[in-house]
């Protein structure tokens, strides 16, 4: 075997790692002509060395031109040559990928597998990166650990990506963390209630109040994780029946966001939505508003107000009639934020193992209900999240 042929730079130093979300200009855009990708398919594919590694791994394997192009992958047959020429995204059918190709969406800015592709182009390095995938279903999203390498084939540098998924890891971690810790949190604020109770001077009535206050986001709670498992299992099926859009809003407890009553003045329910209905299953969907108003609370000050609201969306020879129903607060949310907001894996919040509160609404809104989930978000107008569900035919 040549060693000449394929072989790692002299004295290889150790791997860099992009921390997740690091944030990176879009690469250049334009690809290798057909006649060069199939010079570079041969020259790799001809290489002993690249052959053997190729073989010898089971995981994904691609091998890039300087281009991000793929000219050799571990796929097997037609499923490996359907690759050649592919970027990355395009190849594992990633969402961000679908208009004008993989890495020039403003999301591929934060994309952990193009992030190592270009600091181990740039540096000559190994790179490790986090990275996920996101499907063009709701939910339907892969983690990624990334390794990006620089080999040596015939004169020419090539990258070697090696993908592992390790999405069902990730995924039981992280709902444990959640869990975890907003039990933690409830469960610390039951027992400071039942303390209170046995000092002298207690007020039984006030207790009595946030020990049900307490033990209703307990029981949400549980309930929540368990249909987020269960939606991502595809064992979850929607109870659905016939609902009135503003009758739901006015059904809405404080103490489904963990209010207590000095704290309800900063929800506003908005006028409007009167004779609007719907065929959903309203318990997931309420689940999906309370996501909303939770997210709006967070992201708004102690005195800040959040409103809500539902109206008619669609109109005849246009899109299809919808119920719209919006949750407004005045924060702003930061461009870097804005592109990650419904991944599974990413919070804004600094506690390690927070993240499935949008990333669940967008799940459950979209696949389970048939609805779309969006948002808008400017320093001007704050921040709105929405989702939209089909209204029922005239008649029905």
């Amino acid at each position: 075997m040549d060693r000449s042929e394929a072989s790692a730079p002299p004295g290889r130093p150790g791997a860099l790692r992009l921390a997740p979300g690091h944030r990176h200009a879009l690469p250049d855009a334009r690809r290798a002509d057909p006649g060069q990708v199939a010079r570079e398919v041969s020259q790799v594919t001809g290489s002993g060395v690249v052959s053997a590694l190729l073989q010898a791994v089971d995981t994904t394997l691609l091998v890039l031109n300087a281009q991000r192009q793929v000219v050799a992958a571990n796929a097997p047959g037609r499923a490996g040559e359907a690759l050649l020429g592919l970027r990355p995204g395009e190849a594992l059918g990633c969402a961000n990928a679908q208009g004008a190709g993989c890495g020039t969406a403003a999301a591929c800015t934060v994309c952990g597998a193009l992030g190592a592709v270009l600091c181990c182009q740039g540096t000559g390095r190994p790179v490790d990166a986090e990275c996920l995938i996101s499907g063009a279903e709701a939910g339907d999203a892969r983690e990624l650990a990334v390794r990006a390498s620089p080999v040596a084939v015939g004169g020419a540098t090539y990258t070697v990506v090696s993908l592992h998924d390790v999405s069902r890891e990730k995924r039981l971690e992280r709902l444990e963390q959640l869990f975890v810790h907003d039990l933690l949190n409830t469960v610390t604020g039951l027992r400071a209630w039942a303390w209170r109770l046995g000092r002298p001077g207690a007020d039984p009535a006030a207790a009595a109040v946030q020990i049900d206050r307490l033990s209703r986001r307990l029981e949400r709670e549980i309930h929540d994780h368990r249909a987020v498992i269960l939606a991502e299992r595809g064992e979850l099926t929607p109870a659905r029946e016939r609902v009135g859009a503003r009758a739901l809003l006015e059904a809405l407890d404080p103490r489904h966001f963990g209010l207590g009553p000095e704290d309800e003045a900063r929800l506003a329910l908005a006028e409007g939505g009167e004779g609007l209905a719907l065929d959903t299953d309203p318990a997931l969907l309420t689940r999906v508003i309370v996501n909303m108003v939770k997210n709006g609370l967070e992201a708004t000050a102690s005195a800040g107000v959040v409103r809500l609201g539902c109206e008619p969306a669609g109109a005849p020879g246009g899109p299809a009639p919808a119920v719209r129903f919006w949750v407004h607060n005045q924060g702003a949310m930061a461009p870097e934020v804005q592109l990650r907001v419904f991944q599974r894996s990413f919070s804004t919040k600094a506690e390690r193992g927070r993240g499935l509160g949008t990333y669940g609404m967008k799940l459950l809104g979209e696949r389970l209900l048939g609805g779309r989930v969006a948002f808008t978000s400017t320093p001007e107008a704050g921040t709105t999240f929405e989702i939209r569900l089909p209204a029922p035919a005239a008649g029905a």
